[in-house]
């Protein structure tokens, strides 16, 4: 039986005043949130802080979108758990073939500024207005279907949290 090389990933869609904060990724030239890889000893809480600290210039908080309450006990704690989980397939020209099992989390800013004009926001209207393009490489606004469901769907969370 072949098993698929699996790498845990961390992303953070950070909504702000009905937007989400997207930048195009050179190396797959899509539209996408910041994240990255979780790293040894790191949770995934703290790899998408970490991330998007490192990408954005951005501190976040993590809002909880689950009916899970974060719990403590005598040895063990609970962490806020992602709103969902992609496992995307990734053709990387130095590690081939693989796959991300991509905890995403909805973020919210708490401090910091925007470290460069590599990020644009995108607006809810913008991102509607490509529901029926995504994959479209022809569109200057290159958006996969699965980012276009989940802005939508948080978009909607957030109105009623931020």
């Amino acid at each position: 039986m072949d098993f698929m090389n699996r790498h845990f990933t961390a992303t953070g869609l950070i909504i702000k005043n009905d937007s989400v904060l997207l930048h195009l990724h050179q190396k797959i030239h899509l539209w996408l949130p910041p994240g990255g890889h979780v790293e040894p000893n790191e949770d995934p809480i703290e790899a998408v802080k970490r991330e998007i600290l490192e990408e954005t210039g951005y501190k976040v908080q993590i809002i909880n979108t689950s009916n899970t309450n974060i719990k403590k006990f005598k040895n063990v704690i609970s962490i806020i758990p992602p709103h969902t989980i992609f496992i995307e397939p990734i053709n990387d020209i130095k590690e081939g073939f693989h796959e991300h099992i991509d905890m995403i989390y909805l973020c919210e800013i708490i401090g910091g500024e925007l470290k460069d004009d590599s990020w644009r926001w995108f607006n809810k209207k913008e991102i509607l207005n490509h529901i029926n393009e995504s994959y479209n490489q022809l569109s200057d606004i290159y958006l996969t279907d699965e980012l276009i469901h989940l802005c939508i769907e948080l978009f909607n969370i957030s109105e009623g949290v931020t």
